[in-house]
């Protein structure tokens, strides 16, 4: 099951959302979290409960064997191995599923995003432990709330067992976190279903049409960057909304994209969390020398890389995406390079790199590397091409300002210095936001509803 399944958005959320609020206690709440996440994560695959309480149980057996031999100075190492192991076990068998064909395949069990934010939420607690950043916990229960909450199901964001235990173990639902966290759910949903569909469309037009062209391959890997942004920033933003109609705070995983000039401050704005704790789990602050750093930044890369995508092409662009972060953070005072030229160079590295992992293979990624500069293409645009781009110009302007952090600043600045005036235009500013958004989530519903019934 997904975020936007009609049966969740207007079934299983509502009514789990409307049970959490008969009973006050955090117990109470996590019980209900607990059942309907389980219903969510094995919608129709009963099998995926099984391996959710095994490995979880895992998790919770070794956090508990690192605390307890804390002092030795082998064990816990070997804990934590045997941990990293197994959450890798569970994410290449069930999420790519090598081992399984035909009749017997489980690859459905679990969506592999769903698997990779499910494992590394469980190492990340033993990790946690390991380093005593954390104690074990002792309830499982409670461990297993954090594990399974379909709030952190989809696209993240990772958090750190020590900074939700206090939530899980007591927390209140406010008026102003439930509206917060509704507004989030709406906007989240809407972005998904409207915007990162259209941007898929242009994709397809741009890079799967019959003939291929030079403004085809140009916007089409733009447009299947912005799919990509839209969807999963969406889907992190109907988690935060979630988290805060149940009472919990969880960390922004998408950011705006701001003019910044740097590779790295990109990629921390697309699964910021992840990059983060990767960067902690190869030890980047505390590297010393440049070359280490580099060393370390190339395998962070390489390691995110494979893990969404167990591909050449995701391991390719990964390492070299990593490589690059490292040259930028240790030279970054010996650049001197004018900010202008910066944007527009890693505008450049970003498209050609990440370009990588929209293909199966080399092959074809370098025929389209080619195709930038015309070669092997049949003119410069299309039909379905153009037709697709003034159909939905529209929809994407709106989307420049939803994903360019400067151009959204301009929106939230005027808004506020409406707010400012008086109550009446804060008001007047707060209806108008509420409404906007609750039609743009009705007509989300509706288009989702035209597809289910076509």
């Amino acid at each position: 099951m997904t975020y936007t399944n009609l049966i969740f958005i207007l079934g299983l959320f509502p009514i789990s959302a409307m049970l959490s609020f008969l009973d006050r206690s955090a117990e109470y709440k996590n019980l209900i979290l607990a059942v309907t996440s389980l219903l969510f994560f094995s919608w129709g695959k009963p099998f995926a409960i099984c391996l959710i309480m095994l490995s979880s149980l895992l998790d919770w057996g070794l956090g508990w064997l690192c605390s307890k031999f804390k002092n030795d100075r082998v064990l816990p190492k070997i804990f934590l191995g045997c941990d990293g192991l197994i959450n890798l076990a569970v994410l290449f068998i069930f999420s790519h599923n090598y081992l399984f064909s035909g009749s017997l395949s489980i690859k459905s069990a679990l969506l592999p995003v769903t698997t990779f934010y499910y494992c590394l939420r469980g190492f990340s607690y033993v990790y946690d432990v390991y380093r005593s950043n954390t104690k074990a916990e002792k309830n499982y229960f409670c461990l297993l709330t954090y594990m399974v909450s379909f709030h952190l199901m989809l696209a993240g964001p990772v958090l750190r067992y020590g900074d939700t235990e206090p939530q899980i173990r007591k927390r209140e639902i406010t008026l102003s976190k439930l509206s917060k966290g509704l507004s989030r759910i709406f906007t989240g949903f809407s972005k998904v279903v409207i915007p990162a569909e259209i941007f898929g469309a242009v994709k397809l037009a741009g890079l799967n049409g019959d003939t291929v062209t030079i403004l085809g391959s140009w916007v089409g890997m733009i447009a299947f960057f912005a799919e990509y942004y839209l969807t999963f920033s969406g889907l992190c933003d109907m988690a935060v909304g979630m988290g805060l109609t149940n009472g919990f705070s969880y960390p922004e995983n998408y950011m705006p994209i701001s003019f910044d000039g740097k590779l790295s401050s990109l990629v921390k704005s697309f699964n910021t969390t992840v990059v983060n704790f990767f960067g902690e789990l190869f030890g980047l602050k505390k590297a010393d020398s440049k070359l280490i750093k580099i060393i370390l930044s190339s395998a962070c890369g390489l390691s995110i890389g494979i893990l969404y995508k167990t591909n050449l092409n995701f391991a390719v662009a990964g390492l070299l995406v990593g490589l690059l972060c490292g040259i930028e953070l240790t030279s970054a005072d010996k650049i001197n390079i004018p900010k202008p030229v910066k944007i527009v160079l890693v505008f450049f590295a970003t498209l050609i790199l990440f370009g990588m992992t929209y293909f199966d293979s080399l092959s074809g990624y370098g025929k389209w590397v080619f195709s930038l500069i015309g070669k092997g293409t049949n003119g410069f645009t299309n039909k379905t091409l153009t037709e697709t781009l003034l159909k939905n110009l529209t929809v994407i302007v709106i989307s420049a300002f939803i994903i360019f952090k400067p151009l959204k600043n301009l929106i939230t600045k005027a808004c506020k210095n409406i707010s400012d005036r008086s109550a009446k235009c804060y008001g007047l500013v707060r209806i108008v936001k509420t409404v906007m958004t609750a039609f743009v989530f009705m007509l989300s519903i509706i288009t989702l509803s035209s597809k289910f019934i076509s």
